[in-house]
């Protein structure tokens, strides 16, 4: 697959994994509320899972690796924000934090074909299941974490 984004997107995947592991794993850490801190790990897990199949991914096509440097600290520190500030305001960022992800996640999966498909597909998937979890908090809807929970069953 080629186009001119192509490498710098593929990598947006593994910044964002490696950012979303260390913001839930800190956020989960500091809040209070028992069912915010299981919500927070479930979100947790489905980066750690999506990075393991990026991590597969660029094995088996052959391509490099390249750890992405500081985001696992600015993970970290903005997970120390969110699991200390309001709910509301929490998840109106995690649902905002999505959007750049989304949009090189969806140009990927636009491009791909075949078995290619199907990896940026889940990509994408998991990053609007994240969005689905803010929204679905910020209305105070139940089940939000179904879409997440769906993926990590795969």
């Amino acid at each position: 697959m080629t186009y001119p984004e192509y490498k710098k997107d593929l990598q947006h995947i593994h910044e964002s994994e490696v950012y979303g592991s260390a913001v839930f794993d800190i956020a989960a850490r500091l809040t209070r509320n028992a069912e915010r801190k299981q919500k927070w790990l479930v979100l947790k897990a489905l980066e750690e899972q999506t990075l393991q199949r990026y991590l597969d991914y660029m094995t088996a096509t052959g391509q490099s690796i390249v750890e992405p440097t500081g985001w696992a600290l600015k993970g970290k520190a903005e997970g120390a924000a969110l699991g200390l500030m309001p709910w509301w305001l929490a998840m109106r960022l995690v649902r905002d934090a999505t959007q750049p992800f989304q949009e090189k996640f969806l140009r990927l999966k636009d491009h791909a074909e075949g078995e290619d498909k199907k990896f940026f597909a889940y990509v994408y998937a998991h990053e609007k299941a994240i969005e689905a979890f803010a929204r679905k908090e910020l209305a105070k809807e139940g089940d939000s974490l179904k879409a997440a929970k769906d993926l990590l069953a795969r």
